[in-house]
């Protein structure tokens, strides 16, 4: 199921990049669900993670409304990150953080 929303996540990012979102029925066809799951979707994205999209009827597609980048992924946290964390320690050597990152 996540890999699924990642997989979504990531065609939302590059459709709304490229102005080809279509109207909110075209998108949801296109994400291989309801209009008003869609709608939901859009709804948790703006509210809860605070993605800038807002729909264009000039251009028919969603489309950011500042610039940034969406990213979803797993890095490695460098040493100086690694020393500035907060809370406790591990003794492991490789240090990994898990990010769903929204720079904007």
């Amino acid at each position: 199921m996540l890999w699924k929303i990642c997989q979504r996540l990531n065609y939302l990012d590059k459709l709304i990049k490229q102005k080809a979102t279509g109207t909110p029925k075209e998108l949801a066809q296109k994400l291989g669900i309801t209009e008003r799951a869609w709608y939901k979707f859009r709804d948790e994205l703006v509210n809860d993670l605070h993605l800038p999209i807002d729909y264009c009827p000039y251009t028919r597609s969603y489309v950011y409304t500042e610039e940034g980048s969406f990213e979803i992924g797993f890095r490695k946290l460098s040493k100086q990150e690694t020393a500035n964390l907060n809370g406790g320690r591990t003794s492991s050597v490789i240090y990994f953080r898990n990010f769903f990152s929204l720079n904007f």
